[in-house]
C-alpha cells in the first residue's frame, strides 16, 4: 500500500461558478492557444485540467505511479484569502461538499483536506466545524501565511484548539496570493517564494508559542518542509544567542519538531536522505504535488534511491499516512 498525502482538487462546479460570477471572486476564465487557464487579481493563471476533478484520470495516474490512495487538497490559489470572505466561504464550501462526496463515493482510493476562508477566523472555525461534523473530513488545508497575517496570530488559535481537541491535521501548502516584485522573473515565485512561504510559517507556528499552547496539535508541511528543513540549526543557534526568540517559547526551537510532518517532494536525493535521518522515518510521507508540473511523479522511485530499512520504507508509504489520516484500509503488497 502506497498513500500519497499530497495530492490536489477543484471541482468543475467551482470553475462554472468563476466563469459565471468571475467580478465576485476576482477572477476570471480565459483561453489562451486553446487552453483555460483561470487568471486572478494578481495575474497568476491556473490553467483548467481534467486531472482536478475527473475520477478515471486521477485513477489512471495514480496506477502509473504506483499509488493506491491520495489524500485531496483544494488548489491553493482558490483559498481565496485576497477577496471577501463570504465569497471565500462559497468556494470553500463548494469543494469541501465536493471532496467529501468524491471520497465517499470512492473510499478505496481517495480521501480529502477541508477548506476554510482563514481571513475571517471565526466564519473559518464554523466552516471547518461543518467539514468535520458532518462532512467527515478530518484534516485541513491552509497556506503558511493569511495574506499578511502569520499563523501565529491569536486570532487563529480557535481554530488550533479545535483541530488539537479533534485530531484534526493542519496541512501548510503556500499559494501565489502575492508575489513579490523580485521573485517576478524566472519563476522564482515557485522555486524561492513557495519554499520561503513554508518556512516562514513554521518559524512562526514555533516561535509564535502555537506548538507551546498545543502541544498535540499536528502540522504536515508541503515539498518537503521547504527550506526549514535546513535552516533548523540556525534557528537553534539563534535561540542560544539572541533575546527575541524566548517571548513565546520555553526551549529550544528544535524540541518542536516532533509535531511537524513533510512530504518527500525535494526533487534530489541527498535532501530527502537529509529529511528522514533528520525527522525521523515516521514523520515522512510520500508527496506528489499532482497534477503540476512542479510535482514528483516518480515518489517510489526516488525512495528507492535512498538508504532506508523496510520498516522506514513501509512508515513512509503507508504507516503514516494511515495514522495522520486514521485511515482504516486492507492493507496491500508495499
Amino acid at each position: 500500500m502506497k498513500i500519497d498525502a499530497h495530492s490536489h482538487f477543484l471541482p468543475r462546479e467551482v470553475i462554472e461558478e468563476i466563469r459565471k460570477n468571475g467580478e465576485r471572486y476576482n477572477s476570471e476564465v480565459v483561453v489562451e492557444n486553446g487552453r483555460e487557464f483561470i487568471v486572478d487579481r494578481a495575474g497568476t493563471k491556473c490553467p483548467v485540467f481534467e486531472e482536478y476533478y475527473d475520477y478515471d484520470r486521477k485513477v489512471s495516474d495514480l496506477d502509473k505511479m504506483g499509488i493506491d490512495m491520495a489524500v485531496l487538497s483544494v488548489v491553493p490559489n482558490f483559498y481565496y484569502y485576497w477577496i471577501d470572505a463570504g465569497a471565500a466561504l462559497n468556494i470553500a464550501q463548494i469543494c469541501n461538499d465536493w471532496v467529501a462526496d468524491f471520497c465517499r463515493k470512492h473510499p478505496d482510493r481517495f480521501r480529502g483536506m477541508a477548506d476554510i476562508p482563514m481571513q475571517d477566523p471565526e466564519l473559518a472555525l464554523s466552516e471547518l466545524r461543518r467539514a468535520h461534523e458532518t462532512l467527515g473530513l478530518n484534516a485541513l488545508a491552509t497556506a503558511p501565511m493569511i495574506c499578511e497575517t502569520h499563523l501565529d496570530d491569536e486570532r487563529f488559535f480557535p481554530i488550533y484548539e479545535y483541530c488539537e481537541a479533534h485530531d484534526i491535521l493542519v496541512y501548510l501548502h503556500p499559494c501565489f496570493e502575492k508575489a513579490r516584485e523580485e521573485l517576478k522573473d524566472y519563476y522564482n515565485t515557485n522555486f524561492v517564494g513557495n519554499v520561503y512561504q513554508t518556512n516562514l510559517g513554521l518559524n512562526n507556528l514555533i516561535l509564535g508559542g502555537v506548538f507551546e499552547k498545543y502541544p498535540k496539535l499536528k502540522v504536515f508541511a508541503s515539498h518537503g518542509g521547504g527550506y526549514f528543513p535546513y535552516q533548523l540549526g540556525r534557528l537553534r543557534h539563534g535561540y542560544e544567542v539572541r533575546t527575541e526568540p524566548h517571548k513565546n517559547i520555553s526551549r529550544s526551537p528544535e524540541t518542536y519538531v516532533g509535531n511537524i510532518y513533510f512530504d518527500t517532494i525535494t526533487h534530489w536525493g541527498a535532501a530527502l536522505q537529509f529529511l528522514v535521518d533528520t525527522f525521523g522515518s515516521d514523520h515522512v510521507m510520500i508527496g506528489t504535488d499532482y497534477p503540476f508540473d512542479m510535482g514528483d511523479y516518480h515518489p517510489v522511485e526516488h525512495l528507492g534511491e535512498i538508504r532506508l530499512t523496510e520498516s522506514q520504507r513501509q512508515n513512509i508509504f503507508w504507516d503514516n499516512a494511515a495514522k495522520i489520516f486514521r485511515l482504516i484500509l486492507r492493507r496491500k503488497g508495499i
